[in-house]
């Protein structure tokens, strides 16, 4: 049964170029609207089952209700959310089932990473990526679900932008969101297995940046996300699937 839950969030705001406090949707409406839910939703702050309705986020938001409508019908399009008769657009639940399947083909697509259009990493990538493994050694201290989110999410746009394909881009980021609601998920009940993954998983990277090699960033990712799967998958066949 979908739940009855408010969606108004308080709008998460941005320095404007005044430096005043902004609210995000003047700063691209629907981009912003849309990055912001998908946030929500990979995070669980939106578990599966809410209810989001477009007259409250339209206020939360600022906004008349045709930009919010047009976010909720990419997210459906993107399976995070659905729209039922009689109820309204609900957040969907996360699929273990299939999510295999979505893991395999996400190794597909880091190989093409260093194939398709990919151009050398710079300092700046490095140097965001070092950050990075900075903050995930502090995880094993300071136990942050949200954190650890973050640090995946801007280590997945590095390693994406390192190829200028557009379509591969967009079809790299949408699977990545669509599990990253799994291992978001199964965190806290793995969390120093996902904490030391990670780790290595930057320091692999890298190494990888360090020689130069677009291709071996590629694989260095590509390798991790199948321990990932095989890690995550052990984990679930030995448990009752999480409702």
């Amino acid at each position: 049964m979908a739940k009855e839950r408010s969606t108004t969030r308080p709008a998460r705001e941005k320095p404007g170029p005044d430096g005043r406090r902004a609210s995000l949707a003047p700063r691209g409406l629907s981009a912003s609207i849309y990055e912001e839910l998908r946030e929500r939703i990979c995070l669980l702050r939106y578990p599966p089952g809410d209810v989001l309705r477009e007259t409250e986020l339209a206020n939360e938001f600022g906004v008349s209700r045709t930009p919010v409508r047009q976010v909720l019908q990419r997210l459906e399009f993107e399976g995070f959310v659905e729209t039922r008769n009689g109820v309204g657009t609900i957040v969907t639940g996360v699929d273990f089932k299939q999510f295999k399947d979505v893991y395999e083909f996400r190794l597909r697509l880091c190989e093409l990473i260093g194939q398709l259009s990919a151009r050398p990493s710079t300092d700046s990538d490095l140097a965001a990526m070092k950050s990075l493994h900075e903050r995930a050694q502090k995880l094993h201290e300071n136990r942050d679900t949200e954190e650890f989110w973050r640090i995946n999410h801007e280590r997945q746009g590095i390693v994406g932008s390192l190829t200028n394909n557009t379509a591969l881009r967009q079809v790299y980021d949408l699977f990545y969101y669509q599990t990253s609601r799994v291992w978001f998920r199964l965190a806290n009940e793995m969390w120093e297995d996902q904490v030391d993954a990670l780790c290595a998983e930057l320091s692999d990277i890298i190494r990888a940046m360090r020689s130069g090699d677009t291709q071996a960033i590629a694989y260095a990712e590509r390798n991790h996300l199948c321990f990932y799967m095989v890690l995550i998958g052990r984990f679930i066949s030995g448990q009752n699937t999480p409702e």
